[in-house]
């Protein structure tokens, strides 16, 4: 079972986001800080993180850059609140597989998931 950890500072969506995907086949960690993330990423394995832009911690940028440094194979997908493409862009360029707008829609979430791990199988095998 395909392990991902969610990073949200609202537990409101970390529940939501956790219920759906675990209904749908996959293992899931909740964290709701930056700090507590990378705990996790240090002690456990996980194939995606799905994280919040913004964290009372830490931001989306910052949990990237630590991400692709010292995990560079784990996929990450932001999630924000903030529409902003020029910040999108950056977030990809910087190694995020994909970037969703806010309100979070379910199936939209399960198709960016599917389809990260499937593109990461792809390019393993």
């Amino acid at each position: 079972m395909q392990k991902i950890l969610i990073i949200d500072d609202e537990i409101g969506i970390c529940l939501i986001m956790s219920k759906f995907l675990t209904k749908n086949g996959y293992q899931t960690v909740i964290a709701e800080s930056g700090a507590t993330a990378f705990e996790y990423l240090e002690n456990e394995s996980f194939d995606l993180v799905l994280s919040d832009f913004r964290l009372e911690d830490t931001n989306g940028r910052e949990i990237l850059r630590r991400i692709k440094s010292d995990y560079p194979e784990l996929i990450v997908i932001i999630v924000s609140g903030f529409g902003d493409t020029n910040l999108a862009a950056e977030l990809i360029r910087m190694g995020a597989y994909d970037f969703i707008n806010k309100p979070i829609y379910p199936n939209v979430i399960l198709e960016a998931v599917k389809s990260a791990l499937e593109s990461r199988d792809t390019t393993v095998s």
